[in-house]
């Protein structure tokens, strides 16, 4: 849900009342709302801006909850990503049906894994973090990497050496 922060609490509220938990999200603004209005035009201009190009896999649409078509490669798209309701769910449902089974949440934090996992409650699989608040950096993403290696990822093991010695020659 997103919105006024007056409305939210007031659903939440309902909700709790009716045993549903529900969790905020601690985000700069009220994204994939109407609140988002004031900043339109300037976003607008700059998705304008972005050379986009089709995606080459399958890509799942947080705008319809699908997989998404070529609209995905255009500026209005974007624009109206940042107004309408984000369809994790159904996105979830989705990627369940494409037969996903290794999920990896790419942020600083793994706040949707979990949320994920309630989507999916039947599937198991892979919920792996990218990173973590609890973890330094590279303890979290190489123990993620090591838990798609043992479950048959090919690793592009020259790549990652390569990335590993750039990074120590940058700090």
């Amino acid at each position: 849900l997103s919105g006024l922060s007056t409305a939210i609490d007031a659903i939440a509220l309902a909700l709790a009342a009716d045993g549903i938990k529900t969790k905020p999200l601690t985000v700069s603004h009220a994204f994939h709302s109407p609140l988002m209005a004031p900043m339109m035009a300037a976003f607008a201009q700059a998705a304008q801006a972005v050379r986009y190009a089709l995606p080459q896999i399958p890509l799942i649409s947080n705008l319809t909850g699908a997989v998404a078509s070529a609209e995905i490669a255009t500026a209005a798209y974007w624009c109206q990503h940042i107004r309408q309701p984000v369809r994790f769910g159904a996105g979830m449902q989705a990627l369940a049906i494409l037969g996903a089974d290794t999920f990896i949440e790419m942020g600083p934090n793994p706040v949707l894994l979990g949320m994920g996992q309630r989507c999916l409650p039947e599937h198991g699989g892979r919920w792996l973090p990218s990173l973590s608040a609890k973890r330094a950096d590279w303890s979290q993403l190489l123990s993620s990497l090591a838990e798609l290696y043992k479950h048959g990822v090919d690793v592009d093991w020259h790549g990652f050496d390569f990335r590993r010695s750039t990074d120590r020659e940058s700090t």
